[in-house]
Order: C-alpha cells, then sequence, then structure tokens
C-alpha cells in the first residue's frame, strides 16, 4: 500500500471521528419523542384551559384562562372557538387571559394553542365546553292569563297564572286589576310562568292584565292579553 492511500485512509477516519463526536454533543438537536419541537434545548409544555362562568345567556362574557406550565413559558395564547380564532393573550406568570361573548345559542368547544419561544415548545390545551341559552330579552305573555277558578267570593284567594313566551325567562310578571290599574302584586318566573295568590274584594267582573319585566332589564313588555274574573258577594 502506498502513502497515499495510507493518508487517504487516515483522514477519512479522522473525519468520521469528527463526526461522531459532533452527533454526540448535539444529541438534543433531534426531537424528543416526549416534546413537540426540534429545536436545541426546547422545553415541552402543557397548556390547560378554563372557563368561567361554563354557561351564560347569549351575548353574555365568558373569561377564558389557559395555563402553561413551566410558569416561566412566555410569549402568547390564542383561543378558538372550533377553528375560529376569539383572541389572544399574553402570558404573564404562566396565564393568559381573554374575556368574550358568545351570540349563539347551543354548545360551544372552546381551546387554546401556546405559541412557543425559543425556550419552551408549543402546545395546545384540552377542550372546555360553554353553554350558551336563549336570552329572555323580548320575551312576552303570549298565552291567556289563567286563574285555578272561575268565580270567587269576596275576599277569598285567587290563584292567577301567566306564562312567558320563554322558558329560559327570568324575573317578574306584574299582574294589575284594570278597573283600579292598581298593581295587586307580582309573581317570580320559574320554568317559564309566574303565579300569584291574591284577593278581590269588590264583587262584580274584573279583567285582569299582566306584565312581564326581564331580570336584565327595567323595561316590562306590553300586556298583551286579559283575564275576566267574577266576584260574588
Amino acid at each position: 500500500m502506498n502513502s497515499i492511500s495510507i493518508r487517504r485512509k487516515s483522514v477519512l477516519t479522522l473525519l468520521s471521528l469528527v463526526a461522531a463526536l459532533f452527533l454526540a454533543g448535539c444529541g438534543n438537536f433531534w426531537q424528543n419523542p416526549n416534546g413537540t419541537s426540534t429545536a436545541t434545548g426546547t422545553t415541552t409544555s402543557t397548556t390547560t384551559l378554563t372557563a368561567s362562568p361554563t354557561s351564560v345567556v347569549e351575548g353574555g362574557s365568558v373569561t377564558l384562562t389557559a395555563t402553561v406550565s413551566p410558569s416561566a413559558a412566555t410569549g402568547t395564547v390564542t383561543f378558538y372557538n372550533g377553528t375560529t380564532s376569539i383572541g389572544s393573550g399574553t402570558l404573564s406568570s404562566g396565564t393568559a387571559t381573554v374575556t368574550t361573548t358568545f351570540g349563539t345559542v347551543g354548545t360551544e368547544s372552546i381551546t387554546a394553542t401556546y405559541g412557543g419561544s425559543s425556550t419552551y415548545a408549543a402546545s395546545n390545551s384540552n377542550s372546555a365546553s360553554v353553554t350558551v341559552t336563549a336570552s329572555a330579552s323580548g320575551a312576552s305573555i303570549p298565552n291567556p292569563l289563567q286563574a285555578l277558578a272561575a268565580t270567587a267570593k269576596e275576599g277569598a284567594n285567587v290563584t292567577l297564572t301567566a306564562a312567558i313566551s320563554s322558558t329560559n325567562g327570568t324575573g317578574t310578571v306584574t299582574f294589575y286589576d284594570s278597573s283600579t290599574l292598581h298593581p295587586l302584586g307580582t309573581g317570580t318566573v320559574s320554568a317559564g310562568s309566574a303565579t300569584l295568590s291574591t284577593q278581590l274584594s269588590t264583587p262584580g267582573m274584573h279583567r285582569i292584565m299582566a306584565t312581564y319585566s326581564d331580570s336584565g332589564s327595567d323595561d316590562a313588555s306590553p300586556t298583551l292579553n286579559t283575564l275576566s274574573f267574577s266576584i260574588n258577594p
């Protein structure tokens, strides 16, 4: 074997040794099977998501909070309703928040994505559900007012019932004696109706009216119907 061949083999051996040493010192260059990034020195992160409240009337505010671990992570978190971005927040002490509203009745599936940084890998959160119910705004009293009996003795208790158009409605119904326009009292709405037990002391025909007031509004709905009720001496 001549000297040129020997030198060539020596060079190749040296290059192989250098490459092996380089790869051994850069083992972190390749992705960790448990991580999500291929960047040198990148640390795996986890993201969890909570919503408060988890049930809201349409148009109500919900605060979404993403918590990224380790808490030293920096960067931004983007929040999604399905595949639609609904806002982003900057991490501070491991958390990012955004406040949003939902205008569609139903159950929304919310997620959050941490975008990562030069130190920490990106990560996706769990899914958080937000239930959106119909607003009682604009609800009225479309059904006839009812009483347990068509007539009563003067001074006897009379139970009046008014049903509103939204079973999700909250608030009160005020009952009136139309002959005097004097309020007889109010009943709290529960499961779409309100009741009032009252007394009518004047004999004769009384026409009962009712108006509905949403708990989220100062405006009462117009009276849509009346109830004729007789009081006997």
